[in-house]
């Protein structure tokens, strides 16, 4: 199956929550990361489709860690985990998770270029 990906996904591995109508799903491991979405592991009450609220926690110091907050959608389920296409954040988030996938990027010079054409409007 060719990879049908945009936008450069990186190994990330951290707590992610993620809010629904009816649920809270806390404390989730994240698998990768991109500009455009997150790949949280093992099964959740979610469909695709679904409005979530996604709120990634990052490593380090909890009171100078930065906590990013997006807008997603379910994009794909599977039987290793739920795939969550983000549609808004607001501009701080998004440099947090700009220099994210930049940081640990195999190319970060290809992928500072996919930067160039936002996934969506990130002032939303």
């Amino acid at each position: 199956m060719p990879n049908r990906r945009r936008r450069t996904r990186v190994d990330f591995h951290t707590l992610v929550d993620v809010q629904a109508p009816g649920a809270l799903l806390r404390n989730l491991e994240s698998r990768d990361l991109s500009h455009k979405g997150v790949f949280v592991l093992g099964q959740h009450p979610l469909t695709e489709g679904q409005e979530v609220f996604v709120t990634v926690r990052l490593h380090g110091e909890e009171e100078s860690t930065p906590v990013l907050r997006m807008e997603g959608k379910v994009a794909r389920l599977t039987a290793e985990g739920t795939a969550i296409d983000f549609v808004s954040m607001d501009p701080d988030t998004y440099l947090h998770l700009r220099n994210l996938v930049l940081l640990n990027a195999e190319d970060p010079d290809q992928a500072e270029a996919e930067f160039a054409t936002p996934a969506f409007d990130p002032g939303e």
